[in-house]
């Protein structure tokens, strides 16, 4: 469980994920979700993101790499879950370089994240919690376009998160 006593609510933290080799720079801005970017900084902290997979590409009104589930079906997570917090930006149409948290069916939050390299229109489900740089988003691009799996939703070449450095 992430600490939640003495929560910090501004500054940022920046988050590098080693994806196929490429560094993506997450910007993580305490400001927008205060709880769900603590759980995020604390997962990654702790070396949940390490060695694990990016389970699913969408490529339509959404264009977004989700990750962040270490069993890769989409229906795993940290153990605990919590609600998106009120007043946080959700959904909508949302940029290019935008990283959010993915919600469940039941609106809560846990480990999976999504890496949003085109401009996209989002359901509720999703909660933002900073950007990602440029050469980020392009190598997310990349990935993307190499097309989708057989089975319609995984990215067509494995893509998996190797590292995590902080700061």
């Amino acid at each position: 469980m992430p600490p939640s006593d003495n929560l910090e609510r501004s500054g940022s933290t920046t988050v590098t994920l080693t994806i196929n080799d490429a560094p993506v720079v997450l910007t993580v801005d305490r400001a927008l979700a205060p709880c769900a970017a603590n759980a995020f900084i604390s997962l990654a902290e702790q070396g949940y993101y390490n060695d694990t997979s990016c389970h699913k590409l969408t490529t339509g009104d959404a264009k977004y790499l989700q990750c962040g589930d270490p069993s890769g079906t989409g229906n795993g997570g940290p153990g605990y879950s919590f609600p998106i917090e009120p007043g946080n930006r959700t959904g909508g149409s949302v940029s290019a370089g935008t990283l959010a948290l993915v919600a469940d069916s039941q609106h809560r939050l846990g480990s999976q994240f999504v890496l949003i390299y085109g401009a996209s229109k989002l359901s509720d489900s999703f909660s933002v919690i900073g950007t990602i740089d440029k050469d980020g988003v392009n190598s997310i691009s990349e990935i993307a376009d190499k097309g989708l799996a057989d089975d319609g939703s995984s990215p067509k070449i494995d893509t998996k998160i190797s590292s995590v450095v902080m700061g």
